[in-house]
């Protein structure tokens, strides 16, 4: 996907990573152990697929509002 789209690892939560432009937020149990054959880790159990705005402050959604016509 990274060819496609920006992915950010989330700073909060090293396990998920979202791409912001397509509202899709991919999370997975665990980061790494110290294991590299521990399949565990290696799929995402969780994907979010949000709509516009999701992701806004509230500020940021009060002003997306107002420009909604």
């Amino acid at each position: 996907m990274s060819e496609h789209t920006t992915i950010n690892a989330d700073p909060e939560d090293p396990a998920s990573f979202v791409a912001p432009d397509l509202l899709l937020s991919f999370w997975r149990p665990f980061e790494a152990d110290g294991d590299p054959d521990e399949e565990q880790g290696y799929y995402f159990t969780s994907v979010l697929l949000a709509r516009p705005g999701y992701y806004d402050t509230p500020a940021e959604a009060e002003e997306r509002l107002r420009v909604i016509p």
